[in-house]
């Protein structure tokens, strides 16, 4: 038996809460294999949960509209609580369709104490039939209360079960500890039975619960279907009248992680670089030559569990990355259309973004509010969708590779696309929300650090008209080498395509990183390279549009496409990729 000053000392942190029970290191589920790099490419992400278990507690993360709160479950000490906490998470309860928007709704932050608790996992952001612009929460439906498994202190940091007075009451309503809240003047561990912890919060996640907790604070009373629950409910951007799910603090995901904590060293950190970030490893590739990286997970005991592999990083030839196009977004015909080929051996990790109210730092002031984001493949299916990147399912990705969009409603989508040797078609197609129009900003990312496949060949499709509603598209030649383009402004053409509207006489001009004018076309025929523009087999159809061809040196590039005289239209501006 455990004397009473042991208790103490577990029960106030000064030992590891499982010397209660016997600790099961963590082992190595497989070995990472070696890989080679292209030099200066975006970092590769290994996902280390792939590679690395820990085989007695479970990891949590609660992925938030203000961050992830990553959460190590105590399944040896409290087996009752964490088997229904995750019956909740496994049977999709702490999610539901709303039968009135046909949306997939979440849980919500219902109840904020500053300096004591945030609760949530009772309620569903679901909306009035009524008055669908706002929220009336419906309960999560219940499984059986379960019995009350106390002993483990209400430290800050941890997280426990919420319930009514009766000890074996809690069924799927949990809280964050903000404070040691097991004494006085809260007395969690001792008042009405004592409450059940049953996990703890990893990282940096108690930093997103501050950031919860600072959130303003309603009574939620006020309005119809909310009860004595919503006395102290945490709202964003919200002043008064009735909330819309947009004010609620939700967590649009919650899934499992691996509850290790992990670290890597690189014995080459000039050729290559590591970090951590949460579960993943980035591995960056500097230079060329080889290292040896070492990764260790340890548990939250202190075991440790370590595995290397070798990274070579080569020479990284010439080729397209980082494509973008702005452009008016309209409805229908008008919406930006943005394609893309991939070529190759291997699959393409790519991210694709939808950005509007970010462009507004750049002096555009009617900028798309809300855009939305489908891909769709070669044969016009649509493969991904994305309105408001934090929903999507690769946040932490995006985040790790400082893609992640700076305003909530923008939309982003992470893929590994599949290529072929002779190419296939993908297209990304950008919207306003509703009927939403405005100022758009489509751009696909190359994340891939290893050879095997390329992005060539892209193209958009957009409203042009003047001014700031030009559009402009960008691209990066990457790698050692220069690159052959031929760019294109295609107007005239579209109509057999059934454009209704499409621009009488685009004009083109292109221009470096810096601002300096690299070509400029208006009629492709009157170009001095009309000769060397027919010889690529794809010089445009109609005398009316234009064509510059050029070898480029690595570096950004900009191609603008507006109408001569000041003509309006749709039009679509495209780069080839020429072999020499």
């Amino acid at each position: 038996m455990f004397s009473s000053r042991f208790l103490l000392l577990a029960l106030a942190g000064l030992l590891p809460l499982r010397a209660l029970a016997q600790n099961v290191v963590p082992e190595v589920t497989a070995q990472i294999a070696d890989s080679t790099l292209l030099e200066g490419a975006a970092a590769q992400v290994v996902a280390l949960p792939d590679f690395f278990n820990d085989p007695d507690t479970t990891g949590v993360r609660l992925t938030t509209v203000l961050g992830n709160i990553d959460v190590a479950l105590y399944d040896q000490q409290k087996p009752v609580t964490t088997a229904n906490f995750k019956n909740y998470l496994n049977s999709g309860r702490y999610f539901a369709t709303d039968p009135t928007t046909g949306l997939v709704v979440s849980t919500f932050f219902h109840r904020s104490v500053p300096g004591f608790v945030i609760q949530s996992g009772g309620f569903l952001s679901t909306v009035d039939p009524a008055d669908p612009v706002h929220v009336k929460p419906t309960q999560v439906p219940a499984f059986a209360a379960i019995a009350n498994e106390t002993g483990i202190s209400n430290t800050r940091g941890t997280i426990a079960m919420a319930r009514l007075a009766d000890p074996n009451t809690a069924t799927s309503q949990y809280f964050i500890n903000l404070a040691d809240n097991g004494g006085p003047p809260n007395n969690l561990d001792t008042i009405n039975g004592g409450y059940a912890v049953f996990g703890r919060v990893l990282g940096d996640g108690m930093t997103v619960a501050d950031a919860i907790a600072a959130v303003p604070i309603f009574d939620g009373t006020f309005a119809a279907g909310f009860g004595s629950a919503f006395a102290e409910l945490p709202l964003r951007d919200f002043t008064s009248g009735l909330p819309s799910p947009a004010n609620m603090v939700s967590i649009p995901g919650i899934g499992y992680i691996s509850s290790l904590t992990f670290t890597a060293v690189s014995d080459q950190p000039n050729l290559v670089g590591v970090t951590i970030s949460g579960s993943n490893l980035l591995v960056t590739p500097k230079l060329q030559g080889t290292a040896t990286i070492t990764v260790t997970g340890t548990d939250v005991d202190g075991a440790p569990i370590a595995q290397s592999f070798d990274v070579t990083v080569i020479a990284n030839p010439v080729h397209l990355a980082n494509i973008s196009t702005r452009a008016l977004v309209g409805t229908g015909d008008d919406a930006l259309i943005g394609g893309f080929i991939v070529r190759g051996t291997a699959p393409k990790r790519v991210v694709i973004r939808a950005l509007g109210p970010s462009l507004g730092a750049a002096g555009i002031t009617n900028f798309l509010a809300d855009p939305t984001l489908e891909i769709h493949d070669g044969t016009g299916a649509t493969i991904a969708s994305n309105d408001n990147w934090q929903s999507d399912a690769n946040q932490q990705a995006l985040v790790d590779a400082g893609l992640a969009p700076s305003q909530a409603n923008e939309a982003s989508i992470l893929l590994d696309l599949p290529a072929d040797d002779t190419g296939l078609n993908y297209t990304a197609i950008v919207s306003g929300a509703g009927t939403g129009t405005g100022v758009g900003l489509v751009e696909v990312y190359d994340l891939d650090a290893a050879p095997g496949s390329s992005v060539l060949n892209i193209s958009t499709r957009g409203d042009v008209q003047t001014g700031d509603n030009v559009m402009i598209g960008g691209f990066i030649v990457f790698g050692e080498g220069s690159q052959r383009v031929l760019i294109r402004a295609i107007g005239p053409s579209l109509a057999n395509f059934d454009i209704p509207s499409p621009l009488s006489d685009p004009t083109l001009s292109v221009f470096d990183s810096q601002g300096t004018p690299v070509d400029s076309n208006d009629n492709w025929q009157d170009n001095p390279e009309k000769d060397a523009i027919e010889a690529t087999t794809i010089p445009p159809n109609d005398p009316l549009e234009s064509a510059v061809l050029q070898t480029l040196a690595p570096g950004g590039y900009t191609a603008i496409v507006s109408g001569a005289g000041g003509a309006t239209g749709t039009a679509l501006v495209e780069v080839y990729v020429l072999t020499p």
